[in-house]
């Protein structure tokens, strides 16, 4: 008896002994420990900033945007440079405790740890919204926020199931737009998630695993390199016209940020694409560029999406 009131006692005095972690956050590249809960954070990442504010985490530092809807109240923010480029000064004067880089910022990641630890939530392709539901929840955890990110992922993931079945058997093509040009994007590029996000079929295949593992670099103009991706854009183009999809989605690259919508136009004047029946019966979403280039990802965000098409759609 004795024997076993000493081990219960080394037990209890071990347990005070060992420093509980108040603070654990699981990211791509690692794990981000402290003993306690970050309260200046700063997020490169707007998907993240997105999700913060849709759990009530506050962020003390934002890059230069052009901040609306949602997280128009970041638009008085101390800025802390640009989404690609830190303004390392800045960023020091606010004193950060957990600093969160995206994709475009992710090559700033060595100089801005030696600030304060650093989180990537990076949500990856074909992946997009299984890493999505991840990061939320991770991030969410680590603030104790499980809850109320599981009731966003709910209504998200209600959206996703009205729209699977809204356009159950349909089939769509996502065309970025941009100065007149038009580019597909297939399940595997960015935007490619728009076909799980709405349960349309891409009538153009998805990219192989060589496609995925190959470097993203944007050839040189007028190389052999960006004449074969401008051929290889067009004979898409084609392949979509002769499928005739159900839906176009178009993304106009040109109306971010209040510039000119001329995604219709380009459509308009292209000779096959407007003459699918998708374009010619007014089958054709528009998607909001900023919500969709700038951000992304994000809970309340990524609501907007699911919610815009299910307008949209109906």
């Amino acid at each position: 008896m004795k024997k076993i009131f000493q081990i219960m006692t080394l037990t209890a005095t071990l347990a005070i002994a060992a420093p509980s972690l108040a603070f654990e956050l699981e990211h791509t590249t690692g794990t981000i420990n402290g003993d306690k809960t970050p309260e200046r954070i700063v997020s490169y990442d707007l998907s993240i900033l997105d999700s913060l504010n849709a759990l009530g985490i506050e962020a003390v530092g934002v890059p230069k945007s052009n901040y609306k809807d949602e997280l128009a109240k970041f638009a008085e923010a101390p800025k802390v440079g640009t989404l690609f480029e830190p303004d390392y000064e800045a960023l020091k004067a606010l004193k950060p405790d957990l600093i969160f880089a995206g994709g475009r910022s992710a090559s700033a990641i060595p100089e801005l740890e030696k600030i304060a630890p650093v989180a990537n939530l990076t949500n990856r392709n074909p992946e997009f919204l299984a890493d999505f539901r991840t990061n939320t929840l991770r991030l969410a955890a680590a603030f104790d926020k499980t809850k109320k990110a599981e009731e966003g992922l709910s209504n998200i993931d209600k959206d996703i199931a009205d729209l699977q079945k809204l356009n159950a058997g349909k089939t769509g093509a996502f065309l970025f737009v941009m100065n007149g040009n038009i580019i597909p994007h297939v399940v595997g590029d960015r935007f490619g998630f728009v076909y799980e996000l709405t349960g349309l079929e891409s009538v153009l295949p998805a990219k192989t695993a060589e496609e995925l593992a190959a470097p993203a670099t944007r050839p040189a103009p007028d190389s052999p390199e960006a004449k074969a991706a401008a051929a290889k854009r067009a004979q898409q183009i084609k392949e979509i016209a002769k499928a005739d999809p159900d839906w176009l989605i178009v993304f106009d690259r040109a109306a971010i940020n209040g510039g000119e919508n001329a995604g219709e136009k380009t459509l308009a004047e292209h000779p096959d694409l407007s003459q699918t029946s998708a374009f010619k019966n007014g089958r054709v979403v528009y998607v909001d560029p900023a919500r969709w280039y700038v951000i992304t990802g994000g809970l309340n965000n990524l609501k907007f999406l699911t919610g815009d098409f299910l307008d949209k759609m109906k």
